[in-house]
This record gives C-alpha cells, sequence and structure tokens, in this order.
C-alpha cells in the first residue's frame, strides 16, 4: 500500500495540508461518511454520495471563488468559512437558484462535517444566516392535487403500455397505485413471501392488523423503506389483488423480487427511470411523476375512510375528529411516523387553514453577504466527485 493510502494514514496525527485539501477531504470521508450523524448506525449509499458530493463542492467553492479564495485544510474549517459558504447559499437563494427546500439538507451535512472534524458547535442556527425565514423553509401544505387522476389520466392505460415493454416496470407501478408504495419499495418487494395474514399482521404490529378494514391478508412492506421502517397494508380491494397477483407472475421464483434478476439495484432503479421518461411519465410530458401515484393512494383512502375527496383535491366538510383519524391512518399506511405528513400529499384541512396563525419569528441579524454580486456557483452534482 502507498503511503497516501486512507487506510494507512493516520489523521490524528497528519500535518495540517492546505495544498492538499481535497486529499485530506478524501481521508475524512472514508473515516466518517458511512456514519449516521448522531445515531451509532450506517447510513444509506445515496445519503452518504449526497454528503460526499456537498463536501466536496464547499471546499471548491472556498477555493476558487472569484470574490476571495480560500486555501485550507479542512479540517481548519471555521466560523468565517461558514459565514462565507451560508451567505452565499442566502444570496443564491435570494436569486431563486436556491429552493428553500434544499438549504436544510446542505446546512445539515455541513453540521455533520463540523462533527467530524470535532467543531460540533460550529454553525449557528440557520435562522441565524438568513434575514427571512421563507428563504429556507420549506411548505409542507400542498395546494396542487399531484395524482395522476387529477390531469385526467387514466392510469391502468397507462400502465398496460408500460407493460408491452417492460413488465418490471410495469409491476412497479401496480404497486405503487395499489399500495401507495415509494420506487424503491416496489422494486425490493418479494411478493410471494411478503404477505402476511390478518393474525401475522396483528402479532408483528400490535394493531395494524386490527385497522377495521376487515381484510385477510396484508402486504408486508419492509424492503427498501426509509428506516427501514416496517408496515402493514391492506389486500382489501381488486386493485390490491391485481397488483400482488402481477407481481408474483413477474418475479422470478418465490424469493425473487419484482426488480430484474439480471439487475442490481442500482441499475434496476436507473432501468425504472429509463422507462419512466420512455413513455413520457415526467413533469415535462405528462406532467405526472411515478410519486404521483403514491399520492393518488393516499387521496383514496382518506375518501374511503371520510366519504369525501381530500382539500386538495376541493374536499370540504369533513369532521375534525374525521379528518384527524383519517389523516392518522393514511400516515401509518404511508409508512411515516407523523399525521402532519398528510398535508403533503391531502392538503391543509379547514379547520387546521381557520386557525389564527402563529406569531411571527423575532428579527434576526443580517448574514454577511459580501459575496452576494459574485457569478453563480454550481451547486453539487454527480461530476463534483
Amino acid at each position: 500500500m502507498s503511503q497516501t493510502d486512507p487506510l494507512t494514514v493516520d489523521l490524528d496525527t497528519l500535518p495540517l495540508q492546505p495544498q492538499r485539501c481535497m486529499h485530506v477531504l478524501a481521508l475524512i470521508l472514508h473515516r466518517h461518511n458511512w456514519q449516521h450523524a448522531v445515531k451509532a448506525k450506517n447510513i444509506g449509499h445515496r445519503t452518504a454520495q449526497s454528503r460526499g458530493r456537498l463536501c466536496v463542492w464547499v471546499f471548491r467553492f472556498l477555493h476558487h471563488n472569484p470574490v476571495k479564495a480560500f486555501k485550507l485544510d479542512p479540517r481548519s474549517f471555521s466560523g468565517r468559512h461558514a459565514d462565507f459558504v451560508l451567505a452565499h447559499w442566502c444570496a443564491e437563494a435570494k436569486a431563486g437558484r436556491l429552493a428553500p427546500g434544499t438549504i436544510p439538507t446542505y446546512y445539515s451535512h455541513l453540521k455533520t462535517f463540523t462533527r467530524w472534524i470535532g467543531k460540533p458547535k460550529l454553525l449557528k442556527p440557520i435562522r441565524a444566516y438568513f434575514d427571512d425565514p421563507a428563504l429556507y423553509r420549506r411548505s409542507g401544505i400542498t395546494t396542487n392535487d399531484k395524482s395522476w387522476r387529477a390531469l385526467g389520466i387514466e392510469v391502468a392505460s397507462v400502465v398496460r403500455d408500460v407493460e408491452d415493454y417492460d413488465v418490471h416496470a410495469a409491476a412497479s407501478l401496480w404497486l405503487m397505485l395499489a399500495f401507495g408504495l415509494r420506487f424503491k419499495e416496489s422494486l425490493m418487494l418479494r411478493p410471494h413471501v411478503d404477505v402476511a395474514t390478518a393474525r401475522q399482521a396483528k402479532g408483528d404490529s400490535g394493531s395494524d392488523g386490527e385497522d377495521g378494514s376487515g381484510a385477510v391478508q396484508y402486504l408486508d412492506t419492509h424492503r427498501g423503506t426509509k428506516g427501514g421502517r416496517q408496515r402493514y397494508v391492506p389486500i382489501d380491494d381488486a386493485l390490491c389483488r391485481h397488483a400482488i397477483t402481477y407481481a408474483c407472475h413477474v418475479a422470478k421464483g418465490t424469493q425473487g423480487s419484482v426488480g430484474d434478476p439480471n439487475l442490481t439495484l442500482v441499475q434496476a432503479l436507473r432501468r425504472l427511470r429509463y422507462v419512466m421518461e420512455r413513455f413520457g411519465i415526467t413533469k415535462r410530458d405528462l406532467r405526472v411523476v411515478p410519486h404521483g401515484l403514491r399520492h393518488q393512494f393516499a387521496a383514496s383512502r382518506y375518501t374511503e375512510l371520510t366519504g369525501s375527496p381530500p382539500p386538495v383535491a376541493g374536499g370540504q366538510g369533513v369532521a375534525p375528529s374525521a379528518d384527524s383519524a383519517a389523516r392518522q391512518h393514511v400516515s401509518a399506511l404511508l409508512g411515516h411516523g407523523r399525521p402532519q405528513i398528510t398535508n403533503a400529499y391531502l392538503g391543509q384541512s379547514a379547520h387546521m387553514r381557520s386557525k389564527a396563525p402563529a406569531g411571527s419569528p423575532p428579527e434576526l441579524p443580517s448574514p454577511a453577504t459580501a459575496e452576494s454580486d459574485a457569478p453563480p456557483v454550481a451547486f453539487p452534482s454527480a461530476s463534483t466527485l
């Protein structure tokens, strides 16, 4: 092994090397970027990749920006460097080049990095860097119905066209529509073994097997879920049964998953996205994306429980108690722990909209904006690594 191999270099004794910034950063990422930010567990590949790209971008930006170039070892990252980076993000957000939902993610990754270098309190609260909370706060309440049905798209017709080209992609779409699965969850499902009886569902979940649906079988969803959270979705109508039957037909063997067995998971996900583009299942063409089927599932379940469409689809007049109970149930079916997340799928209920808005936050100090007139700098992308 060479002396620069990350397995042989001791970061704790390595002198500061500003001239080898990216090399030192690679060593830091190699040591830490597989760990969860605060918990004693590993993280997923996508999270690690996203954090790595952000860290690389930060130090390239500091070194190459046209306003003031910093030449530093990543371990020397300090408050003035953080102020410079966050001020740039503030300027980009004001110019409309950085979305409010993106900034908290970048800030979180940067916060994690400061922990890696032994400076967990280096960053100030995010609100201290922005003079307008709207720049970094994303609303969790949808005002647009993102279901396919809202745009008059007949799901069955589109999926049957996909079936003639790629049965694995078609099976995923049926599962997303029938059970509200995510992209990854649908591909990783093993339909022959991931079906549980009501007794099994009750035994594992305590309550999910007694949801009042009267279902005899439940889809046991635990592969590819966020945080490994398990949930049970009742198989209680013809659409659910068709989706399971079709998925069983597509899967190879009793232990087979819905995805193509000849592809890795990453390749299968890439293939699925390619098929979506080929059949126009994009915002550019049909103006819908596969995740819209999850929105449609949520809306359908809400309507079944309340007898009214969700607020985002024009539904009105649902009693607060019925609305709250329905949202709790829909949230559990979607694999979320917070009923408030249903605002992103169903819209805000009328009784919540009628409540007085919370008081405005206190005025915050304005961040430094030394680089506000600087030309835009590209943000993290796959090409930065």
